[in-house]
């Protein structure tokens, strides 16, 4: 088998070392032949410096590392370039003084590596002076190539002035591009976000963002042929370890790891997840580990609208893919561009702008994102919640009411007072978010789809033959056992059940007043 390229991003060590490669090398091509100004946003860990690498060592007219790919019979191999690779991994920039040093620190390597003297004291007009050297020394045009282009903005959400500031270094670095159009063979520039025409953007407003482009859907990340074809053998390995099919395994992989989508039908797995899956043989949430939600889970406290947004999520866009704006915050565009969300589906209507739905990728996702949300109200880390929820699920299932509210009571108890002072004026939309995200990870459809003549239920789940519906009541005023019963009540009047043929029926009512929580469960046959 060859060997499985976890934390290597550079072309030329995977190709060397016989590392195995998914080729992309056909969206490649087709983008150069597209376009010579592109810029593409992927969540992290997709590949995007993956992409970027592959590109060097394309420009620099690499042959034998693509011998057999799907480009090495189409591309020039006479003709190779001066390349300009920016990797903001590799650029310091905890603060703007930081970032602005490190610039014009890596501009006068590159510089010193070509023997070119840069005598311009500014960051732009230094980087422009490099540019126009290295063209005038090999009178060949020059490739610029930026990965991770809006790192020192992402890294520093938690600090808005920062973030501006650091932004502000970049527009100045980015504007260069636009005036030396003319000495620029390709240029392309990858991030996890796109911000508004007023802030980046405005300096690069001659990039083909290729983000939602149907061509390029696939450029980055592994789709279900990658899946089978390229790890056929890890495949049969893990299906015989764990004593199952590899259609039931394939079933087990996607439900964990796909539903990344550009387009709402081309569906995609995330490249580190799928990796680290083969190399320790067993499902984990793999990619959620690598990066904190820290800055999302301050987005939705702090902001009563963004608690609304969570509650009630208008999870949707029309046209273009949204921008990032710092004057206003979006939740749902954050958590599209970091890749909490995805495009689940594109509808499209003549003589109208695409209208783009968006949901929850998959399992590790989904997952992971309401385990930390839970670990920062109950205080516990994310490894300790999951086991709980399986607990609270099993209660609800053997009808183990005291069980099912201690537990209830076990997490509330473990909240900060501070916490909970913090949100005062919203105790109920707080109560909401923790009871809402509790019922995520118990896997109920707390959006929930079905619609019945009554109304629809808070939440539903359905297990095998057994379906669970939940009616979750909030009050200051209202005694628990008053609340309990309502909910019970409403479900049975209101006929939330009667779309459930032959099915078992369990209906839980679960009352919340400030501190305190009580549940009613009761089984049914329908």
């Amino acid at each position: 088998m060859q060997k499985l390229p976890i934390g290597r991003q550079n072309f030329s060590i995977i190709r060397e070392n016989d590392y195995l490669y998914i080729d992309k090398t056909k969206y490649i091509y087709e983008m150069i032949e597209s376009g010579d100004i592109n810029f593409l946003s992927r969540p992290r860990r997709f590949g995007k410096s993956l992409l970027v690498s592959t590109l060097v060592e394309l420009f620099k007219a690499n042959k034998k590392l693509f011998k057999g790919l799907y480009i090495y019979d189409k591309w020039d191999w006479e003709d190779s370039y001066n390349i300009i690779h920016v990797d903001f991994a590799n650029i310091d920039h905890k603060t703007p003084q930081d970032l602005e040093y490190s610039l014009m620190m890596f501009l006068d390597d590159l510089a010193e590596e070509h023997s070119i003297k840069l005598r311009n004291l500014r960051l732009s007009g230094r980087f422009s002076e490099l540019i126009k050297k290295l063209h005038d020394k090999t009178n060949k045009q020059v490739v610029i190539l930026i990965d991770e282009y809006d790192k020192p903005i992402i890294k520093h959400l938690d600090d808005i002035e920062l973030a501006e500031n650091n932004r502000d270094v970049l527009s100045r670095f980015y504007q260069v591009l636009k005036g030396n159009d003319k000495y620029l063979r390709f240029v392309f520039l990858t991030g996890v976000s796109k911000f508004s025409k007023t802030s980046i953007f405005s300096e690069l407003n001659n990039l083909d963002d290729l983000t939602l482009d149907p061509a390029f859907v696939n450029i980055c990340g592994y789709s279900q042929n990658d899946l089978e074809n390229y790890f056929k053998e890890y495949l049969k390995e893990i299906s015989q370890s764990y004593n199952i099919s590899k259609k039931s395994l394939l079933k087990d992989i996607e439900i964990w790891y796909d539903g990344y989508s550009w387009d709402g039908s081309s569906s995609l797995y995330n490249p580190f997840s799928i990796l680290l899956l083969f190399k320790k043989k067993e499902f984990n949430n793999y990619w959620f580990d690598t990066g904190s939600p820290t800055f999302l889970i301050d987005l939705i406290m702090n902001n009563p609208k963004n608690i609304d947004t969570f509650l009630n999520p208008e999870t949707k866009f029309i046209g273009s893919f949204p921008s990032f704006d710092f004057e206003q915050i979006d939740l749902n565009t954050v958590l599209l561009q970091t890749g909490y969300l995805t495009i689940k589906e594109k509808k499209a209507v003549k003589g109208k702008l695409p209208e783009y739905c968006l949901a929850i990728p998959n399992k590790e996702v989904h997952d992971s994102f309401y385990s930390h949300l839970l670990s920062y109200f109950a205080e516990k880390s994310p490894g300790a919640i999951q086991p709980m929820a399986e607990d609270m699920l099993k209660y609800i299932i053997d009808n183990e009411e005291d069980k099912l509210t201690k537990s209830f009571e076990t997490l509330l108890n473990n909240i900060p007072s501070v916490l909970h002072e913090k949100i005062e004026n919203i105790n109920e939309a707080y109560y909401h978010i923790l009871f809402t995200s509790w019922l995520q990870i118990l896997g109920f459809d707390v959006s929930n789809e079905d619609r019945t003549l009554g109304g629809d239920s808070d939440s539903v789940l359905r297990i095998d033959d057994t379906v669970v519906i939940i009616e979750y009541k909030y009050s200051t005023k209202s005694s628990l056992v008053t609340m309990l019963k309502k909910g019970i009540e409403q479900i049975t009047n209101k006929g939330y059940h009667k779309v459930y043929q032959n099915k078992k029926l369990i209906f839980v009512s679960i009352a919340t007043k400030p501190k305190e929580i009580a549940c009613k469960i009761e089984k049914h046959n329908y």
